[in-house]
């Protein structure tokens, strides 16, 4: 990110290091001739992150550098500078996790999305399949969990799924059949982290006779093993107890949207397709963040003393909603100086 590079590397370096300063033998190389570490007294150096709603965005950038410059006229403050990226990053991929009973329908609406908005499905479940198929020790004990009904391991699961992802590329990603239990829900997280973001969660709600049925129709044709009456009531079963967990968590985090699907297929499409137009406009308005980096000396006014405090305030009372603060102060240990230049001395 675009920083003065003379300025106290040394605060970052303390809070990096536990308050050790974990440069000191680098600097003992150094020709003396050539370089200058001053003590200067207390300074402090506080970072802010200022997250923007996209429709603040455009009159929050003409307001920030103002409100900065104002803020500076405080006694004690030496300097501010706004952080952005050097290589400009595209947007996180998106993700929408599909739920629901076997035979809720998950299959036949992603199809659809598919088709008609571009996403890619990946179906937890097929991938699995997939890997049996392979002969490899490990699908021979995918079968074996499956036979009984029972949840894969979900470092299997998340690898397969993660792999599958960085082979395709995309931007847009529907998973099928997945998280199944709190498990996978740490291991994605986990494993995944923030590469993604987690867009919506669509659960299709079905009551269990028809689901059933579904299944065993289906079963004539589809060759899966797992179409008979015994593993699909077992299946059932582990949903209840440990997928209805991961959909509560998710509720609670405002990203599940339920439809019915028990209805006629074009009739559920027309809510999975209210549900997608929705994600979109959310992915459209994704919020813009801004670090900023200011800093302070010996001596400064109790406005200072509390700087986070103050922006919060400041900003919530231009802002409202509409924009957040947070942040963290550190305390610099040392500046360091090529060739002893003084003129960078607004950021001892």
């Amino acid at each position: 990110m675009r920083a003065a590079t003379a300025w106290s590397l040394a605060g970052r370096m303390r809070a990096a290091c536990g308050g050790v300063a974990c440069g000191a033998a680098a600097l003992c190389t150094m020709n003396k001739a050539h370089a200058q570490v001053d003590s200067p007294g207390k300074r402090s150096m506080h970072e802010v992150t200022l997250e923007v709603k996209a429709d603040a965005a455009g009159d929050f950038a003409h307001w920030l550098p103002r409100y900065l410059k104002s803020l500076l006229e405080l006694p004690g403050l030496l300097g501010a500078k706004v952080l952005v990226p050097e290589v400009a990053t595209s947007a996180k991929p998106a993700v929408v996790f599909v739920l629901g009973g076997p035979g809720a329908g998950k299959g036949t609406q992603c199809g659809k999305i598919v088709e008609e908005h571009g996403y890619v499905h990946l179906s937890a479940g097929d991938l699995l399949r997939a890997e049996r198929k392979s002969g490899s020790a490990q699908g021979q004990m995918i079968s074996e969990y499956i036979a009984e009904g029972k949840i894969v391991p979900v470092e299997v699961t998340v690898k397969l799924l993660a792999d599958a992802m960085t082979a395709d590329g995309g931007s847009r990603f529907l998973v099928d059949g997945f998280p199944r239990n709190t498990n996978n829900l740490s291991g994605w997280q986990e494993v995944v982290g923030d590469r993604l973001e987690l867009a919506g969660v669509l659960v299709y709600d079905c009551p269990e006779d028809v689901m059933e049925a579904r299944l065993l129709e289906r079963g004539k044709t589809s060759g899966r093993t797992d179409d008979n009456v015994d593993s699909i009531r077992k299946r059932f079963v582990t949903f209840k107890n440990e997928s209805q967990p991961v959909i509560a968590y998710y509720e609670h985090q405002g990203l599940v949207d339920i439809i019915d699907g028990t209805r006629p297929i074009d009739v559920v499409w027309a809510d999975t397709q209210d549900f997608i137009r929705r994600v979109e406009a959310k992915l459209s308005c994704r919020p813009t963040t801004y670090t900023v980096h200011l800093y302070s000396k010996d001596g400064a006014s109790s406005y200072v003393t509390d700087l986070m405090g103050r922006i919060a305030v400041d900003v919530e009372a231009r802002w409202g909603k509409q924009a957040s603060v947070s942040g963290c102060s550190f305390e610099v240990q040392q500046s360091l100086k090529a060739f002893g230049l003084d003129s960078l001395r607004a950021f001892d």
